[in-house]
């Protein structure tokens, strides 16, 4: 009889070499679950660490405050947490791609159940962490109680809710009307409406609910797997569920971009068991979460319209999927007192949509070729400068330096500040000799606009907003029009190669991660958890790889952000290259060397 030979790689359980990888497997949960219990102590120290407030709904838990987070960012320890959050992360994505090869091949129900009770494990130990590195949850349960117990609509500029709402009161009245979705404003509704107004049971309820949205979309995922490709069932479960960057942002910080996700899964459920109308009403409520995954639609009509047999079962495809869908839209947009000038319908077009991400160099950059002072560049995209005025006499100076020419300037004179702040000397724009330099701030007093003041056309440039500057409209229509037109053929490029639903799957993934490439200008740490749950659906493929790579990276935006009022400033201005740049580059070499070893492999044989 001959024996059939199994290697490490195709080994399942109960099959040789199945022992040692159950050690293993286990070995990685011990070993993510330790970091999982360090990461909360460490994001203490991060700049953007914020309070959950657990404590007041879980005894034992460690009370944490603003008074003591801001005191660990005022000492050294800061630096310290951004390292060690580093390598707690590469310790993770370690892990986590060791476990991705583990588990390719067939695996046993008792792999899978141990990988799906890992990763809840995961989640619920940040779940109940004292911290959170976003203040996301907090607006969250600002919007719900401004529609569930002040009766207004969270989608106006401006809302009055009482000085003693407790949400408002954590967000110091920085008010910003609602990004989300109207399906998404009634959810949060609807938990303010139970939780009232204890902020450490909100924010665990809304933790809970995005832990228990991770695992429900984590069961599609392997379910819609066992359909479509068995023997990667398992690896696609680890792909989605035991991703560090999914972890953290749903456990630790409650974004909603999961409920999001589980919605676009139950679509693709839905399609598996041929309810393509109810599918498309699922990728409806999707994005009446969050609008971001309405780009999936027309990709996935495109398919069925394609797939279909005849004209009459595409028009009975449009009528009910469009009046199903159109019907939830209507209602959700209704109950939630949605309008069409939130800032989410603003976001592809202006100029102060830029943060994160590598175009905001480009920005930079083409506003400097547009002949803009270079000062400028580094200010944030709503600075106005102020008027000055000299106490007792002052020194306009080339530099900010004791050794830099100056000219006097007379008691009483009037003085633009044209830069941001970081010491006390301050960059300002003298009417008088139409020239700039440095002044000591501290020998100056605030003063109201002259009303004497003569016409002066580079005046009234300073004085405009920032983002009202033609160098910067005319750089956001170079960049918007390059990028969106980008895109665009980046979608026809999907559409041509979606053949089938395992196309849509691969194509689907790669549009998003294409949407962070071109149009999604202002991005944030979570937004790839989009593309890892759809690289989860097709492991084996270039998007998945793509997915797991820029997870990897993207949360060193965790510790670059918050130096930009820092002498530092220059880890804050080249936060988009780890980010970003990087991941795209380490995939490019990934590409390459892949198609070197095929085309190898082909000459061999």
């Amino acid at each position: 009889m001959n024996k059939r030979t199994i290697s490490p790689e195709t080994a399942t359980p109960g099959e040789s070499g199945s022992p040692r990888r159950g050690w293993l497997l286990l070995l990685g949960i011990l070993a993510s679950a330790v970091f999982y219990l360090l990461l909360p102590g460490v994001a203490h120290g991060l700049f953007g660490a914020e309070p959950s407030f657990l404590s007041t709904a879980i005894p034992g838990i460690k009370a944490v405050t603003y008074e003591t987070l801001k005191a660990d960012r005022e000492s050294e320890a800061t630096a310290k947490a951004s390292i060690q959050f580093l390598l707690l992360i590469v310790a993770l994505f370690g892990v986590y791609f060791g476990m991705l090869r583990l588990t390719r091949g067939r695996q046993s129900s008792r792999v899978n159940t141990l990988v799906f009770v890992a990763g809840a494990v995961f989640l619920l130990i940040l779940a109940v962490a004292p911290v959170m590195l976003s203040s996301d949850v907090y607006f969250y349960a600002l919007y719900g109680r401004i529609l569930s117990v002040h009766g207004a609509s969270p989608y106006l500029d401006a809302i009055n809710y009482p000085p003693t709402d407790p949400f408002g009161r954590l967000l110091e009245g920085k008010y910003l009307p609602s990004w989300y979705g109207p399906l998404w404003t009634l959810i949060c509704a609807g938990v303010t409406r139970v939780t009232g107004e204890n902020v450490g049971v909100t924010i665990l309820t809304f933790r809970l609910l995005a832990v228990g949205a991770a695992l429900v979309t984590a069961g599609l995922i392997w379910l819609a797997l066992r359909r479509l490709d068995p023997e990667r069932a398992t690896q696609g479960l680890v792909l989605f569920l035991w991703n560090p960057l999914m972890v953290l942002e749903t456990g630790l910080s409650a974004h909603n971009d999961v409920i999001m996700l589980s919605f676009v899964l139950f679509a693709i459920s839905l399609h598996l068991r041929g309810w393509k109308a109810m599918a498309v009403v699922a990728l409806t409520l999707s994005t009446l979460v969050k609008f971001l995954t309405g780009m999936l639609i027309p990709l996935y009509i495109w398919l069925v319209l394609r797939e279909s047999q005849s004209w009459g079962a595409r028009a009975r495809f449009l009528a009910r999927s469009g009046l199903a869908a159109g019907a939830i839209a209507v209602m959700a947009i209704f109950g939630a007192g949605a309008n069409k000038e939130s800032p989410a319908s603003q976001a592809a077009t202006a100029t102060d949509f830029y943060g994160n991400n590598y175009h905001e160099l480009i920005f930079k950059g083409l506003r400097q070729l547009l002949g803009e002072d270079e000062e400028s560049l580094h200010h944030d995209i709503y600075f106005q400068g102020w008027w000055l005025v000299t106490k007792t006499g002052a020194d306009l100076a080339e530099l900010p330096t004791e050794a830099s020419p100056r000219r006097p300037l007379a008691p009483g004179s009037r003085v633009f500040v044209i830069a941001r702040q970081k010491t006390t000397h301050a960059r300002v724009y003298d009417p008088a000799s139409r020239q700039r330099g440095w002044v000591d701030s501290t020998r100056f007093d605030s003063v109201a606009r002259p009303k004497d003041m003569p016409a002066d056309p580079e005046l009234d440039r300073w004085e405009a907003p920032l983002m009202e500057w033609a160098t910067v409209k005319l750089a956001n229509r170079w960049i918007r029009g390059v990028t969106w037109a980008g895109f665009a053929l980046f979608g026809l490029l999907a559409a041509w190669r979606t053949t089938n639903f395992q196309q849509f799957l691969v194509w689907s993934g790669a549009s998003l991660l294409a949407s962070y490439y071109f149009i999604i200008t202002e991005i944030w740490p979570w937004y790839p958890i989009w593309a890892v749950a759809l690289g989860a659906l097709a492991p084996g493929r270039l998007p998945a790889l793509f997915a797991g790579i820029l997870s990897a990276c993207v949360l060193t935006l965790h510790v670059t952000i918050g130096y930009e009022a820092s002498t530092a400033d220059w880890i804050y201005q080249s936060r988009s290259v780890p980010a970003f740049v990087l991941p795209f580059l380490v995939f490019l070499l990934l590409f390459a060397h892949r198609r070197f070893k095929s085309h190898g492999n082909a000459r061999t044989h």
